[in-house]
């Protein structure tokens, strides 16, 4: 019993330390997000600009959005790093761009620098959003997976809190110097973490894959972790490769439609906006309460926030944490924009906590809501098969939408004014209430073929349970009991899927095998 709890301690210790290092990219993503926030006033005071010339809204534009631009492209490359590469590898790779980007900015005192760091840095934060993910996934047991998984959104909103600090300590070189300490530190304590062992597997590598289950197991001995070990080979075996018909089915189209939506959800709630001009913000407000003091209290209720999440989301319903945080979000936005409408008709109504208790109402929602609980959604209505592919166009999808948005913000604030963009943006997140409630289904503690009859029809309450019943007969076969198992044949027009036990292990047969089988 000693020697369990010991070995089980040690590795819930070892999974952690191996979750906070590679999170360490994802921390520099928040960094990089939020930098801009700190360093947009300063570039913009010929007192206090370290560039060679103050620079306009349009350069800072440009600054912000440069990001969301280089992060269209990285979609398309990091996963195939991931895959072919391993995802350690891929972990320095992903750290790179922001060394990179920290050392240019020291270094040279440019406007075209400047751009060249912000691109590079948006090619960091694909790569975290990818591969961070999927080596948490893939290193931690059962019991440790919710927990760790979301340290991503924890060590993003740190990352974002750690530059608001800095930036009101020190001037623009130290800050630069602060951001760089994370990639050097991420670069020394990633050495010490081993491969996935999911990848070794993959490709073959079985004693090194043996080696690292053993680490993050905390195990010595070989024959305590082979069972998990086979299990792991047989889930790459029987993992299909997509066919151009997987992503036509009607399930996966609506799937994708939802996430589609949620994307476009996120990036109008605008907190790209907020957290990259908040110091902006909070100044063109009308609060008389310091812009620097009130955007570093934002970052600590977005990491409160967050931390919070990690241990209610998975006690309600998606649906019901989806509509209530977009539905408090509209409600921030809107807010939000009255204040900037207020200022605008008379500025010397001074308006108080509101903008930041608006602003720190807005990102608890976020976090809370919008920025996790879609994600654990796209792992639930996608089929494994097609999940990467269409997780990848998600996310392109999210980054082209982020890009117009942000490099539109100074303009649009022209045309519109402030009020108007955030008037916009509330809108937009309230009309996403309904949609939630009318199209999207309720996955939690749901299996998958649940969901997936409910994904047939476009409206998944209960008057078209039936309906979507029979379509997903019509479409799979009958499935049949076989035993008290839980053994399940199910037939298809071509193949027959058996599934065998409690946990559903399938494996394809021949049609011509049916009748053997019945």
């Amino acid at each position: 019993m000693h020697n369990f709890i010991g070995s089980k301690f040690k590795a819930n210790c070892r999974q952690l330390f191996a979750a906070i290092s590679v999170n360490l990219v994802t921390f520099s993503f928040g960094v990089y997000t939020g930098w801009s926030s700190t360093v947009a006033p300063m570039l913009k005071d010929p007192k206090q600009t370290p560039l060679d010339h103050v620079i306009t809204d349009n350069s800072i534009s440009w600054a912000c959005s440069w990001g969301m631009l280089s992060a269209i492209l990285g979609t398309f490359f990091w996963g195939m790093l991931a895959d072919n590469f391993g995802r350690k590898t891929t972990g320095f790779l992903t750290m790179l761009p922001y060394l990179i980007s920290w050392i240019i900015l020291l270094v040279v005192k440019t406007e075209t620098a400047l751009m060249v760091s912000r691109f590079l840095g948006g090619l960091g934060a694909s790569g975290a959003a990818i591969n961070c993910p999927m080596y948490v996934g893939e290193v931690s047991d059962e019991a440790m997976k919710a927990g760790l998984g979301s340290l991503f959104i924890l060590m993003y909103n740190i990352g974002v809190l750690y530059v608001y600090v800095f930036g009101v300590l020190v001037n623009y070189t130290y800050l630069n110097v602060a951001c760089l300490a994370i990639s050097l530190l991420f670069m020394v304590v990633w050495f010490y973490v081993p491969e996935s062992p999911i990848f070794l597997i993959q490709k073959k590598r079985m004693d090194e894959a043996r080696r690292s289950l053993m680490w993050f197991r905390g195990k010595d001995n070989d024959k305590e972790v082979s069972e998990e070990m086979d299990s792991m080979m047989r889930h790459s075996d029987q993992t299909d490769k997509a066919k151009l018909s997987d992503y036509k089915k009607r399930g996966t189209v609506k799937a994708l439609l939802i996430g589609l939506v949620f994307q476009a959800g996120t990036q109008f709630s605008g907190i790209n906006i907020i957290l990259m001009y908040t110091v902006e913000i909070f100044k063109s407000s009308g609060s008389k309460m310091s812009p620097h003091s009130c955007t570093i209290l934002v970052g600590v209720v977005q990491v409160i926030g967050s931390a919070v999440a990690t241990f209610i989301v998975h006690r309600a319903g998606r649906k019901f944490f989806l509509m209530v945080t977009y539905g408090v979000t509209a409600l921030a936005l809107i807010t939000i924009g009255t204040c900037f409408y207020i200022n605008k008709v008379d500025p010397s109504i001074n308006t108080g906590i509101l903008p930041v208790f608006s602003l720190s109402v807005h990102v608890i929602a976020f976090s809370l809501g919008l920025g996790m609980v879609p994600y654990i959604i796209y792992t639930e209505v996608f089929p494994a098969n097609v999940r990467n592919i269409c997780m990848s166009m998600l996310m392109f999808f999210n980054n082209v939408l982020g890009f117009a948005i942000i490099k539109a913000y100074p303009s649009m604030s022209n045309t519109l004014h402030t009020s108007g963009y955030f008037w916009m943006f509330g809108a937009v997140c309230l009309a996403v209430v309904p949609y939630t409630y009318l199209f999207v289904p309720e996955t939690k503690d749901k299996s998958y073929d649940e969901i997936r009859r409910e994904l047939l029809v476009w409206f998944p309450d209960r008057k078209h349970k039936d309906k979507a019943a029979a379509m997903d007969k019509e479409a799979t076969g009958d499935q049949a009991d076989v035993g008290v198992d839980n053994s399940v044949v199910v037939v298809e027009a071509t193949e027959m899927r058996v599934c065998m036990g409690r946990d559903q292990n399938c494996f394809t047969t021949p049609q011509r095998a049916r009748d053997n089988v019945e």
